[in-house]
């Protein structure tokens, strides 16, 4: 006789089963509509595009959980949880197969190995869930901000895993452990329970085993219908989180081209940005679902972890519960029924100041003001959900429509008005810096292959123009055909988007189009990381598409290529990876290559926290030029760092990040015991000491 078992032994009724799993199914149907109906108040946003690429990395993420496990404890809890919950709904499903068919396939090595491999990952699934206790209980991270949602959906789970194994056990005792005792053995679970219990009479056993099954089946299609209610239902927003994700680089900011706004509705500068919760995108509704209230975005905010009032998980939190409640009556308003219009003309706003007697905000400026777009949260999150837009779509309210903001933030966006730059009362304009050099200039009718484009800071800052001068150097001993646009470059408009200043920006950013157009440009080599995002992935929305070339990536190249003959013999460098380099357009192999090549063996000193890891510099988000007097300064912190490897040499590949690197060595390390050098300047030293030799 093949090894096997009857489906329903001691149940006289099954057919209840299937009116249990249509009350289940009705409950979470009704829950996924009703969230459905408040995501379809936002506004329209085309995610449906690139299918393949979307069904691929939902895939991975999924399965591989590639974000979840950077959280090694955690994360590996998750996945012993996840995978132990798909094998019994695996193992279920065929059973409810065997039933449905008719086809008796579950029995011989078959059945087996179906016994065995369903126990064994429900037994890893009680392990993941006593590790998350363990972790929610014992180790208590400071990120993780528990409610009564998260002990429930962790009971649920682990109530569900036990009684199907106490059910399994109760069987086997009154059935294979005495009469198949080799086929208990593949039933691991099951049989501890079986041998626990084995002394019972025949009929006990029964009685207790008919109880436990209908306990299991109304608590496993209670869960089900709890499904898209509580904690769990990131199961399914997360899932469509990740598949409806942004594909471009996490640096890209989007917004409608405000003079076309203007040709439709004369009126489009009365209200520019987000004021109200359904003027977001639908996606960004659909986020605020998503979210698990994990705190991974919390623990590597560098807003939040200076002091600053942002937390991104709050801010998520408190949106979701905004949208929850003015929700309703938004939709009665939408649909027409009466009293909707009243209700949401009384509404919360979405953020503002806290004042007495005036309603409260779901969030507060200062929370909008300390994020630093460096994208450390959205690069955490294992729901993709996305935080900085939203942060700045508010912030664009207030800039552009209220006329709210600090007066850092309003002197540099007046600056770059009245200068096309954000310096104010800057000692340098855009060709002093390079006086005495041998450069071609646009202007001066000159051509080239590629454009130099300096930025900002690397005309007008003293640090930064030594940088700018090294990579002349460097460049002009590549044999690189380029030329500088002088007094005609202008700032690309980065921190003045950043800041939610989209008049400023769209003017610096046509205007720069239209002069690269004049001169032909195509090719564009920067210094500044925030530039190249700006350039290459946000200009291409106004018609400006180039192909935009870090420096670093293209001095390893030309090291690779042989153009560059450099001296090593470099001692303890390490490098620090800018936010907008690395985390948000995911270049961190190349300025790896161009160190390893100026360093001895073992001279490179990577970082605790680096690559997609790395901490910020503090600078993003106009805070270059603006200051929050945060508790602890997060240039600081990250110079403490750079410190604490032994590390001699800091390599920089921003002149933001030099900027913050140079006022934190000027507070922490007087004696200067670690320098900041670009690595535009490392490879130049390399140059003049190989001519040396």
């Amino acid at each position: 006789m093949d090894p096997t078992r009857e489906i329903y032994w001691n149940i006289s009724s099954g057919a209840l089963i299937y009116v249990l799993a249509m009350a289940a199914a009705v409950a979470l149907v009704y829950a996924v509509y009703r969230r459905v109906r408040l995501w379809r108040l936002g506004v329209a946003a085309e995610r449906l595009d690139r299918l393949p690429e979307r069904i691929k990395g939902l895939l991975i993420e999924v399965f591989a959980h590639r974000r979840h496990l950077r959280d090694r404890i955690p994360g590996h809890a998750h996945a012993l949880i996840f995978y132990g919950f798909i094998a019994q709904m695996i193992a279920t499903g065929l059973i409810s197969l065997q039933e449905w068919s008719g086809v008796h396939f579950l029995q011989g090595t078959f059945y087996l190995w179906y016994s065995l491999l369903s126990d064994c990952f429900g037994l890893l699934a009680i392990l993941g869930l006593c590790i998350a206790l363990w972790w929610r209980l014992v180790i208590r991270p400071a990120r993780l901000h528990s409610v009564m949602d998260d002990w429930i959906a962790l009971a649920l789970l682990l109530l569900v895993f036990l009684q199907g194994f106490f059910v399994e056990g109760l069987r086997m005792a009154a059935t294979e452990l005495s009469q198949q005792p080799a086929l208990a053995a593949w039933s691991p679970g099951g049989r501890l329970v079986a041998v626990a219990l084995g002394d019972l009479e025949a009929g006990t056993l029964a009685s207790l085993h008919r109880f436990s099954w209908w306990f299991h089946a109304v608590t496993a299609f209670g869960f089900l219908g709890y499904f898209a209610y509580g904690k769990l239902n990131h199961v399914l927003y997360g899932l469509a989180s990740i598949f409806l994700r942004d594909l471009g680089p996490t640096g890209r900011l989007s917004y409608p081209d405000i003079d076309a706004l203007l040709e439709t509705d004369e009126d489009a500068l009365d209200s520019l940005g987000v004021a109200n919760i359904e003027q977001l995108s639908w996606k960004a509704l659909l986020d605020l679902d998503a979210c698990v209230n994990c705190g991974r975005c919390e623990s590597v905010c560098p807003a939040h972890t200076s002091g600053s009032p942002l937390s991104p998980r709050k801010l998520i939190r408190d949106m979701k519960a905004h949208l929850d409640e003015v929700g309703p009556a938004l939709l009665a308003t939408a649909s027409g029924e009466a009293g909707g219009e009243d209700s949401a003309s009384e509404r919360p706003p979405l953020f503002g100041d806290a004042a007495d007697g005036a309603p409260t905000p779901a969030v507060l400026e200062a929370e909008l003001w300390g994020c630093r777009t460096c994208g450390a949260c959205q690069r955490e999150c294992p729901m993709f959900i996305e935080h900085v837009p939203k942060i700045v779509d508010m912030r664009r309210y207030l800039v552009m429509t209220e006329s709210k903001m600090g007066e850092d933030a309003q002197a540099f966006l007046k600056n770059m008005d009245d200068r096309m730059h954000p310096f104010v009362g800057a000692a340098h304009d855009r060709e002093e810096w390079f006086q005495g050099l041998d450069v071609k200039i646009f202007a001066n009718g000159d051509s080239a292959e590629y454009l130099f484009w300096v930025g900002c800071a690397g005309a007008m800052v003293d640090r930064n123009i030594a940088v700018s001068r090294a990579m002349v150097k460097v460049l002009d001993a590549a044999g690189v055909d380029f030329a500088l646009l002088g007094a005609e470059e202008m700032c690309t408009g980065d921190p003045a988007r950043r800041v939610g200043g989209e008049l400023t920006y769209q003017v610096c950013a046509k205007e720069n189009i239209e002069t690269f157009e004049r001169y032909g440009i195509e090719k564009i080599i920067v210094t500044c990381p925030h530039c190249f995002n700006t350039l290459q992935n946000e200009y291409p929305d106004y018609g400006g598409r180039y192909q935009v070339t870090h420096h670093s990536q293209l001095i390893a190249e030309m090291i690779q290529s042989g153009r560059l003959k450099l001296a090593g013999g470099l001692e303890s460098v390490t490098y620090h990876d800018p936010c907008y380099l690395g985390r948000h357009n995911e270049i961190y192999d190349e300025p790896r290559q161009v160190i390893d090549h100026l360093t001895k063996v073992g001279g490179f000193v990577e970082l605790d926290r680096s690559r997609s890891r790395s901490d910020c510099c503090g600078s993003g988000g106009g805070y270059a030029w603006m200051d929050d007097k945060p508790e602890k300064r997060i240039n600081h912190t990250r110079f403490e760092q750079v410190k604490g490897c032994g590390a001699k040499t800091a390599a920089l590949s921003c002149p933001f990040c030099m900027q913050m690197f140079d006022d934190a060595i000027g507070a922490l390390d007087p004696d200067q015991s670690v320098r900041a050098v670009d690595i535009a300047e490392l490879v130049a030293e390399a140059l003049e000491n190989s001519s040396d030799g």
